[in-house]
């Protein structure tokens, strides 16, 4: 239990000081991480207790922000996380500027994240923290104003009794700065900060809520093709795991290629204990010549990783490495593990070009994504009632796999939704490089609502008839829905599945 001792914590630094903080260097993203950092270390430092305490235990940060409607500038910030709290033993310590943490190999090693960061961002500012088996809540409120005008030492400290199984610990920034992020913004702070924290959030560490949004980060596809001095040989996944050291330093993490050429995924991520340093989202990644080639070559554009860094400093504000000369060497060093004869990921990324079919299909895919919504609503059709026949029943044209198929390489993919019989589902429309038909259907998901449609891009139909089409792939994928429709009907005869295919066709859109 808390002996309740802690009155009031020092600030001294010389007042003048706070007033310089919202003049360093910065961008929202990274300030608003420092709190996350100080949410993540709580959690690693006192996992075993947070989750004996809590079945199912997760670390959540939520960050809020209210806006000023006539500026469309934040008016308020609330930084709130479930973490073990700040304990009697390091309360005092947490808020006195430059006192670095008795461990300083975490994420808050240099002792000043949240006070710069809070000052950075606002003139007014509260914090509010209850530990783990303590029994009280501690509140410190701080204004940038009076500590300067009064050259305030100390600030007095607020307590209220509190369940000693509580813990969390709630910033709410107020007197905003001309720091603090436009409305505008929100998307791009949202999109590096999910950068920043990708490892936390692939490996469900972290729940990170930023505006009522759970983050989560989109994977990069990385390319797999066959080596374009073989193309006639097997497909090869373009991704190679690192694990390598020099002299003090190392990296571990993956070099790869991507899929297609992309100037805002290209380039190196660097990361360090767990989170991005350099590289996150929309700010400059890393370009080493000796592993991404020279700029602009599709070299350039194609090679992409992720590197856990050990062994070097970062700055203060945790979003650059320091000692670059030893950072270039360790990736020169580097450069020959990458590249094999089995594995020249070099060549290939230089090398590898699209063929035509493939670009013509990533056309298709981009113009039906582009699509208004409105122009992609579910196409809807009953099948109760009977269609009037007009034509025979031969043998159905069409082999539905209910069976799983030999997993074929696809390049590309977009779905479409129907309505049959009231139910929605989703035809996943697959182009594909491998198999012996034109296409077929997969109805092995059906249960989960999913059918999928894949077309050979590589068929002797297109060699003979022309490259693929918006209008070939249109009737494709009509006479693969038209047929699964005709089954689930009950009859599954040609003329139905014929009829069915007249009425989506008049719907039907690439």
């Amino acid at each position: 239990m808390s002996e309740n001792v802690i009155d009031s914590v020092s600030i001294a630094i010389g007042s003048k000081m706070y007033g310089r903080f919202e003049d360093l260097p910065n961008t929202v993203s990274h300030v608003l991480a420092e709190f996350i950092d100080n949410a993540l270390q709580s959690y690693r430092d006192n996992k075993s207790t947070l989750e004996s305490h809590e079945v199912d235990y997760t670390l959540k940060v939520l960050i809020d922000i209210e806006w000023d409607n006539e500026n469309g500038r934040a008016r308020k910030i609330d930084i709130v996380d479930n973490a073990a709290g700040i304990e009697d033993s390091k309360y005092k310590k947490a808020f006195m500027p430059a006192q670095t943490p008795d461990n300083n190999q975490g994420l808050n090693e240099f002792g000043m994240g949240l006070k710069t960061a809070a000052c950075w961002l606002g003139n007014s500012w509260t914090v509010s923290t209850k530990a783990l088996n303590d029994d009280v809540e501690r509140s410190m409120m701080f204004n940038v104003n009076d500590v300067m005008k009064h050259n305030l030492k100390e600030l007095p400290i607020q307590k209220v009794q509190k369940d000693k199984f509580e813990h969390y610990t709630k910033v709410s920034i107020t007197d905003s700065t001309k720091n603090v992020p436009a409305y505008k913004s929100i998307s791009k702070i949202k999109t590096d900060l999910s950068s920043i924290y990708r490892k936390s959030l692939r490996e469900k560490e972290l729940e990170l809520i930023v505006c009522g949004e759970l983050l989560t980060f989109e994977e990069y596809e990385i390319l797999t093709a066959p080596f374009a001095r073989t193309l006639n040989g097997p497909a090869i996944y373009w991704k190679k795991e690192i694990n390598f050291k020099f002299s003090k330093y190392s990296a571990k993490g993956f070099i790869g290629i991507l899929r297609d050429m992309n100037s805002t995924q290209n380039g190196f991520v660097l990361l360090r204990r767990g989170r991005v340093i350099v590289g996150a989202e929309t700010i400059g990644r890393y370009f080493p010549k000796c592993l991404s080639g020279s700029l602009g070559s599709p070299r350039y554009k194609r090679i992409f990783g992720e590197l856990e860094l050990d062994g070097f400093e970062v700055s203060f504000n945790k979003n650059d490495i320091q000692d670059k000369e030893n950072l270039d060497a360790l990736m020169e060093a580097l450069k020959d593990e990458i590249h094999t004869k089995e594995f020249d990921l070099y060549s290939q990324a230089e090398e590898y070009r699209l063929d035509n079919n493939r670009k013509l299909i990533k056309k298709i895919i981009t113009k039906h994504n582009s699509s208004p919504k409105d122009n992609r609503a579910p196409i809807s059709i009953d099948t109760s009632p009977k269609m009037e026949s007009v034509l025979l029943a031969p043998a159905p044209l069409l082999s539905i796999a209910d069976s799983e198929q030999k997993i074929p390489l696809i390049i590309d993919e977009y779905d479409d939704i129907y309505k049959i019989n009231g139910k929605n589902y989703t035809l996943k429309v697959q182009f594909i490089v491998s198999g012996n038909d034109l296409f077929w259907v997969d109805v092995s998901q059906k249960n989960n609502g999913i059918i999928i449609c894949q077309i050979n891009v590589e068929h002797i139909f297109f060699k003979h008839f022309g490259d693929p089409t918006p209008a070939v792939i249109a009737i494709i994928k009509t006479i693969a829905i038209a047929k699964f429709t005709a089954r689930e009907g009950g009859d599954d005869t040609a003329t139905d599945m014929y009829n069915y295919f007249n009425e989506y066709i008049k719907k039907t859109k690439v």
